[in-house]
């Protein structure tokens, strides 16, 4: 079984859970969905920045303590000093995205109680 099977059925049309978010015509559900999956990407460049953070803290570590290059350690302080910049700049664009969706959800929420109400 292939990928593609499990969000396309056999007629090409996409599963009906996938379905149900492509082919709204509420512009605030589309833009939600466009922000959560925006978020899913910047918290994969946060974990591939920790990473490097890990590595740069290493790298510095070894430059300075074991009596190797001094440049290397000098090196992996300066790529860890931009590793952190970048941590804390997608930490904080994660955190105001998911404030926005959560607002757009409270919308969404307030509207349809309307609806039923009404």
């Amino acid at each position: 079984m292939a990928l593609k099977d499990l969000f396309v059925s056999s007629d090409g049309k996409p599963k009906l859970y996938r379905q149900a978010w492509s082919e709204t015509s509420d512009p605030l559900v589309a833009e939600a969905r466009s922000q959560t999956l925006a978020i899913q990407r910047l918290q994969l460049w946060l974990r591939l920045a920790y990473s490097a953070l890990a590595l740069a803290a290493l790298l510095a570590f070894w430059g300075f303590t074991d009596g190797h290059s001094i440049a290397l350690g000098v090196v992996g302080a300066v790529l860890g000093c931009l590793a952190l910049a970048v941590v804390m700049v997608l930490r904080t664009g994660i955190r105001n995205g998911r404030h926005n969706v959560e607002a757009m959800l409270e919308i969404l929420e307030a509207r349809s109680k309307k609806e039923r109400d009404a």
